[in-house]
């Protein structure tokens, strides 16, 4: 089928769903309308942003990250979060304080937590979360979001501790016995406390913030990714203790320790067009995850460590990402792409239909033998063959 074929489709068929061969509730179904929405001067839907992600992530074989050792596998270290993640999320925010154990931040993960069903979210190295906010688009990427956890519950060890030391001291010799036991690290040998003075040297969580128009609010948008991780943990791994993060000092406040989960906001490439907010959001990713190389718990981009321990990195600068000449040439390549995955799916169809009928006409003891030829491609789209 070609394009001029295509377009004679009604807007709601389906053209392929992806991945194919995949788990049917986690498939993506592309119809001819999402098609149109690689046209020029036309917004990207839910369901593009989703396939593009997606693609972006699973497509191994054309990314940089393939020659990586860091990356052999894609699927173990990044993840993507559906489209309407985020929207469920902060759905009915209002203007008060999240807190993971308020009830606005329990009814806020309710909303989510079969997103995340069967995913261990802390053993990614990177999430990738687009934002759809006011019909714009954007991208949040949570950056190692194990270390948010060890470093939340590695404070709270030595605050115990301090806090039992100063009673020793004061002569309840009995307060002792409260103290937590030093964790030693498998993959080091070194305990918690041998390990606490090169904390500095450790990755840091982060949370990068990339809009093309500058239009979505980072601090509120990382604020419900770091009640989502909070609410996460306790769900995940009950039978550990559960942290909270320590939060940014406000601006023109006493000075105060860091942030456990930093907020990047670099320069990136804005959108030249009203419409490209959504394949911008696709070229982030892209641009991220070539760039990025994580050497053992370093993140580095563009050349630049971002696991420092500033506040924010507004002297990161991408604008030399990509141009608007590359977001008009992205929308060819997704619309080539869709129609060489539509003639995939063609493809797989017809070998189907060639395998049903031959079964039909050579087995004589199968029940399709006795079914004429017309009857058995009918019957195709009711039988599950790759």
């Amino acid at each position: 089928m070609d394009w001029t074929q295509l377009a004679e489709l009604r807007p709601w068929t389906p053209l392929f769903q992806y991945p194919p061969g995949g788990d049917a509730n986690d498939r993506i179904v592309v119809t001819r309308n999402d098609y149109e929405c690689f046209d020029p001067d036309a917004p990207l839907n839910r369901t593009c942003v989703d396939f593009g992600l997606r693609y972006i992530v699973a497509d191994a074989r054309r990314s940089p990250l393939s020659s990586d050792p860091a990356f052999s596998n894609m699927a173990r270290d990044v993840h993507v979060f559906p489209s309407d993640f985020f929207t469920f999320l902060q759905r009915g925010d209002v203007c008060s304080k999240l807190n993971a154990d308020g009830d606005k931040a329990r009814r806020a993960y309710a909303r989510v937590e079969r997103l995340t069903r069967g995913v261990d979210v802390f053993a990614k190295k990177f999430l990738l979360v687009p934002v759809y906010v006011e019909q714009h688009w954007s991208l949040a990427i949570i950056c190692h979001p194990g270390e948010l956890a060890k470093r939340a519950l590695a404070r709270r060890r030595r605050t115990i501790r301090r806090a039992v030391a100063d009673l020793v001291d004061a002569g309840i010799t009995e307060a002792a016995q409260l103290a937590e036991p030093h964790v030693v690290d498998p993959r080091t040998g070194l305990t918690e406390s041998d390990s606490d003075s090169e904390e500095e040297d450790k990755a840091r969580s982060c949370v990068i913030h990339m809009d093309s128009n500058r239009q979505h609010n980072a601090k509120k948008i990382e604020k419900w990714l770091r009640c989502f991780l909070e609410m996460e943990w306790r769900k995940r791994h009950a039978d550990e203790p559960p942290f909270t993060c320590q939060e940014r000092v406000p601006a023109g406040g006493p000075p105060g320790p860091p942030a456990d989960l930093l907020l990047a906001m670099p320069r990136v490439p804005q959108q030249e067009e009203s419409c490209d907010s959504g394949l911008c959001t696709l070229r982030y990713a892209q641009e991220f995850l070539a760039r990025a190389i994580c050497g053992g718990a370093k993140l580095v981009v563009n050349g630049w460590d971002v696991s420092p321990g500033e506040v924010c990195f507004r002297d990161h600068d991408l604008e030399d990402w990509f141009t608007g000449r590359d977001i008009a040439e992205m929308r060819l390549d997704f619309r080539g792409l869709v129609r060489d995955l539509k003639r995939e799916e063609e493809i797989r169809c017809f070998r189907a239909r060639c395998r049903i009928c031959l079964i039909g006409q050579r087995d004589s003891g199968s029940v399709l033998s006795r079914l004429p030829t017309e009857i058995l491609r009918k019957l195709v789209p009711y039988f599950a063959l790759e």
